[in-house]
């Protein structure tokens, strides 16, 4: 019988696909928030 604790081959590759897909949260925030800046700028600029 297998320890169902044991660290399997599919765990690691599970572990790196959560770490990038965490990357890439990170990056996506990340361009949100400098949309949300240029944004703002825009807005300024029309104001003015």
């Amino acid at each position: 019988m297998t320890d169902p604790t044991a660290h399997t081959e599919a765990d690691d590759v599970l572990d790196r696909l959560v770490a990038d897909n965490d990357r890439m949260l990170a990056k996506l925030d990340e361009v949100i928030d400098v949309e949300a800046g240029l944004q703002q700028v825009l807005d300024r600029a029309k104001e003015a």
